[in-house]
């Protein structure tokens, strides 16, 4: 085993971030798999028994986990693979007919399965969330143009009128002109405002999403149970801001004046 260890490859040794065979004894190489039985982590040469010998045919082998002690009871050395409902924590069998007798409790796995449903649930809550303030989004920014033209069209007859006006009067002109100009950024500002908020919290929920997404793929059942409940709270304010704004935005008091002052 150890000429087998020193003609492994360098990719093959473990370095940071990567969890070590407990078997191999100076250097450590990389571990593929980690066995619930033995409570220990193999790289693929110290594996091979658990695959060729009919003792270890019951073992258990999942993804390496470099977090294994976490999962061990304390009191009894034993893995942890049963949530109590009753007191909300995560216990191993010998607890279970012990301290925990007559609670509620069921396997991580089924835990893990009903929270997958409701996992599930979630994330169609919030793509149906986003697709909702995708729509305000297009609104306001059809709002937003609407806007735009009903500016312009109020600039582009202010100056019509203005131009046949005396010289006297271009004063007058600019003053109305800057009030106009005025309205228009306050109110671009305000849909701007909206527009910006609505933006935060698709990407908020987006993020959400990816979270939600990649948690369902996690092999770590306790990793997934204490971290189910923190995203599945909305991110930010369920409510989105209102605004709405005339399509149709009259300046007819402001022509009929110019009007008059033109006579």
């Amino acid at each position: 085993m150890a000429e087998l260890q020193a003609a492994s490859p360098a990719h093959c040794y473990a370095g940071p971030g990567d969890v070590e065979c407990d078997s191999c004894i100076g250097r450590k190489r990389k571990a593929t798999n980690t066995c619930l039985v033995c409570l220990a982590s193999y790289c693929e040469a110290h594996l091979k028994p658990h695959y060729q010998s009919p003792a270890f045919k019951k073992h258990k082998l999942v993804e390496a986990c470099a977090e294994l002690q976490e999962k061990i009871c304390s009191e009894h050395n034993k893995l942890i693979d049963i949530y109590c409902h009753t007191d909300q924590s995560f216990i191993c069998y010998l607890c279970m007919i012990d301290e925990h007798k007559d609670h509620n409790t069921v396997s991580t796995k089924a835990e893990r399965t009903q929270k997958q449903i409701e996992l599930k649930e979630e994330q169609k809550k919030f793509q149906v969330k986003m697709q909702n303030k995708s729509q305000k989004v297009q609104q306001v920014k059809q709002t937003m143009d609407s806007i735009k033209m009903c500016y312009k069209a109020a600039v582009d007859d202010s100056e019509r009128i203005f131009t046949e006006m005396i010289s006297s009067m271009e004063k007058k002109r600019s003053k109305v002109t800057e009030l106009i100009r005025a309205r228009e950024k306050a109110e671009l500002s305000r849909a701007e405002r909206v527009l910006k908020q609505l933006e935060q919290e698709i990407a908020d929920l987006q993020r959400r999403v990816t979270e939600l997404e990649q948690l369902s793929h996690t092999h770590d059942h306790i990793h997934f149970l204490q971290s189910f409940p923190s995203l599945c709270v909305s991110p930010g304010c369920d409510d989105s801001p209102s605004f709405t704004v005339s399509q149709h935005l009259s300046f007819d008091g402001v022509r009929k004046s110019l009007s008059d002052l033109k006579k």
